[in-house]
């Protein structure tokens, strides 16, 4: 499956100097940072964290496709 960067979803943060950033098959995995950038690689750390929760290999998988989805973005951001 190709990576697709568009499912990362970046909007104002918890508080008015930050961002925030999720993917959009994990909204309940959110990472705020300085800036688009630093939010969506904090949010590739806690993705990575969720993998110890996931039991099945579907689970696992789908959680793989987000981490690459999240990392092919903050690629595209510089």
């Amino acid at each position: 499956m190709a990576n697709d960067s568009t499912k990362v979803i970046v909007t104002e943060g918890a508080t008015g100097h930050t961002t925030q950033a999720y993917h959009h098959d994990f909204q309940e995995i959110r990472a705020d940072g300085k800036g688009a950038k630093d939010a969506a690689e904090l949010l590739v750390n806690k993705l990575k964290l969720a993998m110890d929760t996931a039991l099945t290999e579907w689970r696992r998988q789908t959680i793989t496709q987000a981490i690459a989805d999240v990392e092919s973005f903050v690629k595209a951001q510089g």
